[in-house]
């Protein structure tokens, strides 16, 4: 059985199952650094029904330099991540709908991370609202 994590926006709460098999690393190292309260979540510019929100840790400077499974499309209910060891920090994003990586140059990969559990309806409606409304906050944390 998989690790799981909970992830909470503006009162909606999902669990989504981490994707050991396709990045032990990256979700390794994702796990290691929950919880991580009170992010700030946007809504994504270029990479369509997607809000994605940027972490840092002092464990993201030991992750790979290179997707462990490289993707571009976000399918809805993902959580997908671009990595940043450089930094330390990693960019998440989660789909509400259909989305794919991009910056304004064009398509870019990125490792996915999470798929959601159940059913996603009041999160998906809280990611949308970020398309109107501006950033709100998001929290990571494991689950029981």
């Amino acid at each position: 059985m998989s690790r799981r994590i909970e992830v909470e926006v503006a009162g909606a709460r999902n669990t989504f199952s981490l994707l050991e098999e396709w990045a032990p690393r990256v979700t390794a190292i994702l796990w290691d650094a929950l919880p991580l309260e009170d992010q700030v979540l946007r809504h994504g510019k270029l990479s369509g029904d997607a809000c994605f929100l940027v972490v840092e840790h002092p464990s993201f400077t030991q992750l790979p330099e290179r997707n462990e499974l490289a993707v571009t499309s976000i399918y809805k209910g993902y959580m997908v991540a671009n990595l940043h060891p450089e930094r330390g920090s990693m960019e998440l994003l989660i789909s509400y709908g259909l989305g794919e990586y991009r910056w304004p140059d064009g398509r870019r990969y990125v490792t996915p991370v999470a798929e959601i559990e159940g059913d996603g309806s009041a999160l998906y409606a809280a990611l949308l609202r970020t398309w109107n409304e501006g950033q709100t906050k998001i929290t990571l944390r494991r689950s029981a």
